[in-house]
């Protein structure tokens, strides 16, 4: 080999970006966060932690129950699974899914690569279990 071929050898080795295991593996933030879903997955599952959340704020708390009252809360569903890409054909929406629906869509908007680790870690604890 010659001289300008071990620097070539060399620059990739050193730009390489391996696989996405690989790199999923150097960046802790991202294993922490899908080594703690994973075990909180299978917490809530068992019933140890419970899977239902509560949010104070008395301005949501009015626009939601408005939206009940007023049988608008497909009005506002419909364009969430739109946008999330979720057709299920129901036209129905109730309190707790729009809030789901509502909540997915602004971590998915805020932080795509939180969404990732969690579908990989739902994935990793889906096949844990089988």
């Amino acid at each position: 080999m010659t001289e300008t071929d071990d620097e070539l050898k060399e620059l990739r080795e050193q730009t390489d970006v391996g696989t996405r295991a690989e790199a999923e593996t150097t960046d802790d933030g991202a294993s922490e966060l899908e080594d703690a879903i994973v075990t909180l997955l299978g917490e809530v599952q068992s019933g140890d932690v419970s899977k239902t959340l509560s949010v104070r704020d008395e301005q949501l708390a009015a626009l939601i129950r408005g939206l009940e009252e007023t049988e608008s809360l497909d009005d506002v569903g419909a364009p969430l699974k739109e946008a999330l890409g979720r057709d299920d054909g129901e036209d129905v929406t109730d309190r707790s899914e729009l809030l789901r629906l509502a909540v997915r869509l602004g971590i998915q908007e805020a932080a795509p690569e939180v969404v990732e680790t969690a579908r990989d870690a739902n994935a990793r604890h889906a096949s844990e279990q089988f």
